[in-house]
This record gives structure tokens, C-alpha cells and sequence, in this order.
């Protein structure tokens, strides 16, 4: 689990509660910046974020707190009827912005939410019930933990303090005989105040647990030297008997258009792209961008918030996306790298925004080569390349965009000479003695 930074506020905040619908968007407005494409096709009806996929956000009327609080209800799989299975979770804007409430959310029950119908730890952890970190009997997602303080370094003072205490782990036989979901169970953790008059607090299935509660604060989190709120969310699943995985909903999560995703197909032997990897159509599909392959296990799946296969956003590392680039051989073939480029985060949402409007064939972008390449290895690693060569395939799908030319000296010529195959592939992908 990691601390979350908190947002910068990009305009003056409204003064007063806004309508159920206004206060979804900016929810919806947060998950598709951390998760591109997952809100594609979801319309805002009544109360509710509703997508395509199955899943649903609404906002229950409120119960408590003032005139900034949101009660939100999460349905992870609206097709199990009567009773839809739905973790609640209750936000308010410490500064009266909803867009802070909102990205409270998002980033915290939002993030379990995304991570329980992805499961591949890019939006939030997954902890065994045997983990250091783990509740007993239970398997648990668990978001990064929120700072919603004005301070910028006590947030992430208590941050630290809170993820440290290890509290769910702590506090476990306290609140776990009240778990009663057969699906999941939404648990909040709370820690603000002014100095001297901290509140813990524990919520279970959207009701404060006050064992918990009270036990939370037997832990002796350390005070704040100024007002200060921090948080974070977890979903604990049931764990079968004999230690299998928990039952996972079965909506699927889109996280990008249809088109883009479709662009990381398995290629085969006809393929332009030069994915399959046989003689007559030599190629390399790199796996990861440099930037993120140097990062450990663990810190990849804390750091990249999606991963398409054709796109990886990683948290403070960067935005890619997988390009083709080919190079001419002198028996006449082309090898073709699958490679990665950084992209600023404006030209990859304009790039996706293109492949939603069907508007992408003939656009040209720049970017950096984010990995080394054959035998010229990290002598072009983070040259600048221009982009381009879309085309939409029959089936709908995108065709990868293509290095078209470079300013640095070395990879334009690489990418405008040809070159000798042996130097270039070796003996990895020669010619049959027939040819």
C-alpha cells in the first residue's frame, strides 16, 4: 500500500453541494484519468454512473455530515439480481471543493472498485490472509492511503504513519466477526483532527465499527503539528476452504477502447506488424518501456495504473505507447521492433481521444524511444522520433503507429539505411539454405 499525492485544484471551488449527476461526473472525470477508457460508453442516469460493462457509482441520499458529504454506492456487477453486491463509502471535501471529495474517492474505494474487476494490482494491493499485512481468513484489495490535509509534508507524515501502523492487520479481531458479505466487505480507515483532538475511525460496510474504532486508536498514531486528514479503503473477500482464490465478480473492465486494445493482438505469419517471429518476418516485441522495466516487482505494480498492451501509464514514471519500428536489411526483408515511447500525457489523451472519434489515420506526434534497439543498443534509448502511419485494420481494430524519422543523428539512420542482416539479427532469424 502507498500514499496517494494529493491533487492541485485547478479552479475555484463551488460553495455549495452540487446535484447528484454534477458530483458523478467529476467521479467519472477521475476514473478515466487513472484508468483510460474504463468510463467509455457509461452514461449518467438518475443517481448513477452506469457502464456498459455491468458495473455502477451512485450516490445514496445522506445520512450524516453536512452539506458537502457524499454517501457513494459501488456495484461492481449489476447483473446479480435482486440483491446487487455494493461496498458504500462516504466522502467530504475538507477544502468545500467537490472535486477534492471526488478525487477522494477515486483514489481510495474508487481504486478498489477497479482493482476488483482488474485484479492484475494496478489500481490497489492484493494481501494474502498469511501476508505480514494481511486480515486473517480474508483476502483483501487495499487502496494507497489518501492525505487530504493542506500541509503538504505532514499529509505525508501520517500517510507513512498510517500505512506503518499497519492497522487492518492490528485491529483484525476486532470487526472481522462482523464481516457478513458473501462477496465483499468495504472497510474504510479514518485518521484526522487538529492536534490534540486526532479521530480514528473504522467503517464497516459504510457503518462506523466502533470496537474497531477504539481499537484504531489504542495504535497511538502520532498527532499532526496542523489540521491534517488522511485515509484509505480495503475489500475483504471471503477466502474458500482450502485456501483458493476468492469469487471474483465477472464484469470485465475495459480499460480503453475496443479499437486500441484490439491493437495488441497475437500476430500471425501475414501480420505487417512483424509480431510473428519466423524467418520470412523477423521481429521483437518488447515487452516493458526501459523506464519501468528498471523498477522491481514491487514498485511496478505500484506504479502502473494501466496497462492495455498497447498503452502503460505508470504513476510518476510515465505515459507509453507500443510502436512499430522497422528496419530495412540488405537481403530484402524488414525486422520490425515492437518498442515503447514516452508520450506527454496531453498527446497520448489526444491519441485516444482520436481513436474513439475515428479520427487517427493520417496523424502525426512526437515522442521518446523508451527502449534500447539490436545492436545499437541504448545509443538511441530516449531519442526524440515523430510518429504516424495509423490505419484501421477490417476488423476495427488500430494498427500500430509507426517511427517515422528521428532527429537524432544515429536512429535516423538506422531508420533510413539499410543494413546488413547479419549484423542485425545475427543468427537469430537467417534465411533457409533454399533462399
Amino acid at each position: 500500500m502507498s500514499w496517494i499525492r494529493r491533487h492541485q485544484r485547478k479552479e475555484e471551488p463551488s460553495a455549495k453541494r452540487l446535484p447528484d449527476l454534477e458530483f458523478l461526473a467529476l467521479v467519472k472525470t477521475g476514473l478515466e484519468e487513472i484508468a483510460p477508457g474504463v468510463t467509455q460508453g457509461a452514461q449518467l442516469k438518475g443517481n448513477s454512473l452506469i457502464s456498459p460493462q455491468g458495473w455502477a457509482v451512485a450516490v445514496a441520499p445522506p445520512h450524516h455530515g453536512g452539506g458537502h458529504h457524499y454517501d457513494l454506492v459501488a456495484l461492481p456487477d449489476v447483473s446479480l439480481q435482486p440483491d446487487v453486491p455494493c461496498f458504500m463509502d462516504c466522502v467530504v471535501s475538507m477544502s468545500a471543493d467537490p472535486q477534492d471529495a471526488a478525487n477522494t474517492w477515486v483514489q481510495t474505494a474508487g481504486a478498489c472498485l477497479l482493482e476488483l474487476l482488474d485484479r492484475r494490482a494496478h489500481f490497489a494491493d492484493h494481501t494474502d490472509p498469511d501476508d505480514e499485512r494481511g486480515v486473517p481468513g480474508w483476502h483483501m484489495i487495499t487502496s494507497g492511503a489518501a492525505g487530504l490535509g493542506s500541509d503538504v509534508d505532514e499529509n505525508r507524515r501520517l500517510q507513512r504513519a498510517l500505512l506503518e501502523a499497519n492497522v487492518l492487520r492490528q485491529v483484525a479481531d476486532s470487526f472481522t466477526a462482523d464481516l457478513e458479505s458473501p462477496f465483499f466487505n468495504g472497510v474504510k480507515v479514518f485518521y484526522g483532527g487538529r492536534p490534540g483532538a486526532m479521530q480514528a475511525e473504522i467503517r464497516v460496510n459504510g457503518e462506523r465499527h466502533e470496537a474497531a474504532s477504539a481499537a484504531m486508536t489504542a495504535l497511538g498514531l502520532p498527532d499532526p503539528t496542523t489540521f491534517t486528514a488522511v485515509r484509505f479503503y480495503a475489500l475483504l473477500l471471503p477466502v474458500p476452504a482450502g485456501g483458493s482464490e476468492p469469487s471474483y465478480p465477472s464484469t470485465p473492465l475495459d480499460l480503453a477502447s475496443a479499437s486500441v486494445q484490439a491493437s495488441a493482438h497475437t500476430h500471425g505469419a501475414a501480420c505487417a506488424c512483424g509480431g510473428h517471429l519466423d524467418p520470412e518476418h523477423p521481429g521483437f516485441d518488447l515487452a516493458l518501456p526501459h523506464l519501468v522495466a528498471e523498477l522491481s516487482e514491487a514498485e511496478r505494480r505500484r506504479r502502473v495504473k494501466s496497462d492495455t498492451g498497447a498503452i502503460i501509464i505508470a504513476e510518476g514514471v510515465g505515459n507509453f505507447l507500443k510502436v512499430r519500428l522497422p528496419i530495412r536489411l540488405d537481403d530484402g526483408r524488414t525486422v520490425v521492433y515492437l518498442a515503447w515511447v514516452y508520450l506527454k500525457a496531453a498527446v497520448i489523451d489526444d491519441f485516444v481521444q482520436r481513436v474513439r472519434d475515428d479520427n487517427l489515420v493520417g496523424h502525426r506526434f512526437e515522442g521518446l524511444l523508451c527502449n534500447a534497439i539490436g545492436p545499437w543498443g541504448e545509443d538511441v534509448l530516449r531519442s526524440p522520433v515523430v510518429l504516424g502511419g495509423q490505419r484501421i485494420n477490417e476488423d476495427g481494430s488500430v494498427h500500430h503507429s509507426e517511427v517515422l524519422e528521428s532527429s537524432d543523428p544515429l536512429l535516423s539512420k538506422v531508420l533510413t539505411e539499410t543494413w546488413p542482416a547479419a549484423f542485425v539479427l545475427g543468427d537469430r532469424f537467417p534465411h533457409s539454405p533454399s533462399d
